[in-house]
């Protein structure tokens, strides 16, 4: 999330397209989508699951999420935050899950870019304030949980219990003093995993140089201390700026608010990306989809890496890298209603199955880290399931020691000028792309 993260905006850069006024309803019949679904990827990934849109999940097949793996642990009894852009909380694969009592808000009428609807200034009480306006938040939880219900798609955990907690505004700004207040509150309530595809506004580098900057940052960090030292494992997104957080370079996109204050600075390692960089954090990078016939490159267009950084990979989808289409991006539950959504729908004309919805509940192919911090997040919660009594370092640590070993990909480059990851480094044990390597449902469950 963050405004580097917004879906609609990434969709919109990735797609080559500029942001436009929703177009009319587009949609693609879901019974169409699961055809196209197979016919690219059947013969590759086959079908991990028995949900309706099964046939598109390709990123369980790779990481092993699914009819197998829910044999010997499904997430039952885990609970797992979604500090987010809210929820759907009707949605059918989020709403057998959802802790709607313990979910909250941390918007306020002091936050930036916040509509009214969404300030619920510390009153957990107001569900309304939860509303996702974005799609953002609830295409994360499902991926992390959808249940196994003959509707949709089914998550990585599809019985762990989903608490959102909403700290992004609909315009997909994460301002850092929500982020704080949300860890701390998943410390309060005794969360078991915290998932955290976004990052901190307003600067995508912090620079600890600076004294308001360094103060963020230490409270962002107290916050994940204490978080962690209550028994939350944290899961975030490497973040979407094709950088090597080990060797920055430089930022102009910061400070994002107010609008306009902008300016460019070079990047040194005194500065650093919240929540990617926390030492609290299993930091995840994104693949597209591993193993399809003639794309071996791997590492997604636009990841963040970087050795000591990046702790495991996860799809994260590319659209139109291995097979041509937008379903090389990750399907999973969305709104079907607002701007984000109608931008989506829109492109479905031009882009067959980019969304579609199921008695009236929407499905979106998005891409980004974003995507691959939640199936971590749902492999987390399938090794607390198997060992509730582990300390989150204990589950981090089994989260690497059970993910497959990546290589560098040969011959691998620089997309363009842009590019920051001048090359990947290190060997098949840890790598400056893939970390400790891809995260492994199945391996998890049966650890």
């Amino acid at each position: 999330m963050g405004r580097r993260l917004a879906p609609a905006a990434a969709a919109a850069a990735a797609l080559g397209l500029t942001w436009m006024a929703p177009a009319a309803q587009a949609e693609t019949p879901y019974a169409e989508v699961v055809q196209l679904c197979r016919d690219l990827y059947g013969d590759t990934f086959g079908t991990p699951n028995t949900e309706p849109l099964g046939p598109c999940q390709w990123d369980m097949a790779l990481i092993g999420a699914g009819d197998e793996s829910y044999a010997d642990a499904t997430g039952a009894g885990v609970t797992v935050g979604v500090i987010d852009s809210g929820i759907q909380v009707d949605h059918p694969d989020i709403a057998a899950n959802l802790d709607l009592a313990r979910s909250c808000s941390f918007i306020t009428a002091g936050t930036p870019t916040a509509a009214p609807e969404e300030v619920a200034d510390g009153d957990c009480s107001d569900t309304a304030a939860l509303t996702d306006y974005d799609g953002h938040g609830t295409h994360v939880a499902s991926t992390i949980a959808a249940p196994v219900n003959g509707v949709g798609i089914a998550g990585v955990a599809p019985e762990a219990t989903i608490v959102a907690l909403k700290a992004c505004t609909e315009q997909g700004y994460c301002f850092a003093d929500a982020i704080a207040s949300a860890l701390r509150y998943a410390g309060d309530e005794g969360l078991d995993v915290v998932n955290l595809s976004l990052y901190a506004d307003p600067y995508l580098y912090f620079c600890q140089d600076d004294a308001g900057q360094r103060e963020v940052v230490a409270e962002v960090r107290a916050a994940a201390r204490y978080a962690q030292q209550h028994g939350v494992t944290i899961v975030a997104a490497a973040a979407n700026s094709r950088a090597d957080l080990q060797h920055p370079r430089t930022d102009d996109t910061s400070p994002n608010w107010p609008p306009g204050t902008e300016v460019e600075r070079e990047i040194r390692n005194n500065c650093v990306e919240l929540p990617a960089e926390l030492p609290e954090a299993l930091t995840v990078s994104a693949t597209g989809p591993v193993g399809y016939p003639g794309w071996d490159q791997d590492i997604a267009s636009y990841s963040n890496v970087g050795m000591g950084r990046v702790d495991v990979t996860a799809p994260g989808g590319n659209y139109f890298v291995a097979s041509g289409t937008v379903q090389d991006a990750i399907l999973a539950a969305t709104p079907a209603a607002g701007p984000t959504w109608g931008f989506f729908d829109g492109l479905s004309a031009v882009y067959p199955g980019l969304t579609t919805t199921q008695d009236g509940f929407g499905y979106t192919y998005y891409s980004g880290t974003s995507q691959a911090s939640p199936h971590a997040a749902g492999v987390a919660a399938l090794i607390v399931e198997r060992h509730p009594r582990w300390s989150p370092k204990a589950v981090q640590a089994a989260v690497e020691r059970t993910a497959t070993p990546m290589t560098c990909p040969a011959g691998w480059e620089p997309l363009d000028a842009d590019d920051e990851r001048d090359r990947c480094y290190g060997n098949g044990g840890r790598t400056s792309f893939f970390g400790h390597g891809m995260v492994d449902a199945l391996a998890a469950a049966t650890s």
